[in-house]
């Protein structure tokens, strides 16, 4: 059993509200600690309260005042379009005026031009400032007023134009003068009583504007302080339970580790139990093509040596591909290029005295493992019965393996064979029927599709072609 001064030792640590340890406490002390912070909470969620109200009402009033200052907006804007509308009807008025003026002075027709285009849209411009002023009955009456004498002076107008036409110059030109003033100074009096009524609302308007502005600078301002209070009250709050989280952090960060270090040990242990199964499948399958050619060294009948040593040459060529799966990768995806690359090089030993030619062309993109070691077995096939029967009599001849993508995912890679050689008839008269068998079977495997057709079709060589189509069956993975 512990002592009491052991008890007390225990308890020799302090705890500051972010979660820090610091020494010398006591359980007295940590009690008066603990209620301490228990105050602290409650005057914190308090303050949260208090202050998430203040930001509520904040948030309507900028709603409310938002609202309003759109309506005011609205307003102004639409007193702005009243007073152009009343500036576009005295354009249009003075423009007829003038160019009545210009015909009665000069007599010239060409004065007119303008005249009637500005009579003709007088009457629209009157209707389009009355539907704006159709919600204030005292302007729509000026406007009216307006409008009498504007039909008033259009008349007056089309009389002495038609005076001076008729040759009754100063009869036109005195008409003029006494009536034409007069009804022009009544039509500007009451625009512009018009426009200086929308001048009043406009100053009202734009005084409503600031102060609504005024007001939703400061319902903003008092909903940032509220945000700030909640944000301060809510990080002091999240301050007490970061000891705690960082404990359980700590310890779960532990357990992960321990865990992957686990993880890691099983992974290299199966890839070791891996490489050693590759390479006791590689030795084995030596072991079989040895014992092969030594029972057909030993055979007298010369048709079932022919038999062990086609068999031993087809076993060697997968043990082959099996050692060379085993050194250059050893995972579960391999590059084809890289993996075929050694391949071509000991198919072209075995060519070694006659004049054939191996070309390798690949793509660099991966498969995996056991499509590899496929893929090897079929090419290795098809590349010694080109070498064996394409090229017969000491013939020169070239055998290309090219190996490319396509986005098509039921075909997703392709391999070629191709040869210059005699033709395909020969091979399937001549070649051992053993290598179609294991070529055939491979394909299977692989859930893929062999095409064979004459490369140069009509030609004296026309040479033989050899399609393999490998469907896509899964994604690499990004470091493989």
């Amino acid at each position: 059993m512990s002592s009491a001064s052991d008890k007390d030792e225990g308890w020799q640590a302090r705890m500051s509200i972010d979660g820090t340890m610091d020494v010398t406490m006591t359980p007295e002390r940590h009690s008066k600690w603990r209620a301490a912070l228990g105050r602290a909470r409650n005057r914190i969620m308090l303050a949260r309260m208090a202050l998430f109200g203040l930001l509520l009402l904040s948030v309507g009033a900028i709603l409310f005042l938002t609202v309003r200052a759109d309506r005011t907006d609205d307003w102004v804007e639409h007193t702005l379009r009243v007073r152009s509308e009343i500036e576009s009807l005295l354009g249009s008025l003075r423009e007829a005026e003038g160019a009545q003026r210009g015909y009665l002075l000069t007599g010239d027709q060409t004065y007119l031009n303008p005249y009637r285009p500005a009579v003709a849209l007088l009457p629209d411009q009157v209707q389009k400032l009355h539907d704006l002023l159709s919600d204030n009955p005292p302007q729509t009456a000026r406007l009216d007023a307006a409008n009498t004498l504007i039909r008033q002076r259009l008349d007056q107008m089309d009389e002495t134009i038609e005076l001076f036409a008729a040759g009754q110059r100063d009869a036109a030109r005195a008409q003029v003068e006494q009536q034409g003033r007069t009804i022009s100074n009544g039509i500007a009096q009451q625009l512009r009583e018009l426009d200086a009524e929308e001048v009043r609302h406009l100053a009202q308007r734009q005084a409503l504007q600031r102060r609504n502005r005024n007001l939703l600078l400061l319902a903003i301002t008092a909903s940032l302080l509220a945000t700030a209070g909640l944000a301060t009250a809510i990080q002091r709050v999240e301050r007490l339970h970061i000891a705690e989280l960082n404990q359980t952090n700590a310890s779960l960060e532990t357990r992960v580790r321990e865990r992957t270090a686990e993880l890691e040990i099983e992974r290299q242990r199966a890839e070791a139990l891996l490489s050693d199964v590759n390479h006791r499948v590689g030795n084995n399958l030596s072991m079989v093509s040895s014992i092969l050619a030594l029972q057909a060294r030993q055979s007298d009948n010369e048709e079932a040596k022919a038999v062990l040593d086609g068999a031993r040459e087809h076993i060697g060529a997968i043990a082959s591909a099996q050692r060379r799966l085993h050194l250059l990768a050893g995972r579960d995806w391999v590059r084809l290029d890289g993996y075929l690359e050694p391949l071509v090089e000991d198919l072209q030993e075995l060519s070694a005295g006659k004049p054939i030619t191996l070309k390798l062309e690949a793509e660099p993109f991966q498969l995996p493992s056991k499509d590899a070691v496929s893929i090897g077995i079929i090419v290795n096939e098809l590349v010694t019965n080109a070498i064996k029967y394409a090229f017969p009599d000491g013939e020169r001849g070239e055998i290309l393996i090219r190996s490319y993508a396509v986005e098509d995912p039921a075909k997703g890679c392709v391999i070629e064979i191709v040869d210059n050689g005699i033709g395909y008839a020969l091979d399937e008269t001549e070649g051992p029927g053993l290598g179609r068998v294991i070529v055939s079977s491979m394909s299977r495997s692989l859930g893929a599709e062999m095409e064979a057709t004459p490369a140069a079709p009509g030609e004296a060589r026309p040479g033989a072609k050899h399609r393999l189509f490998v469907p896509r069956k899964a994604t690499p993975p990004a470091t493989a």
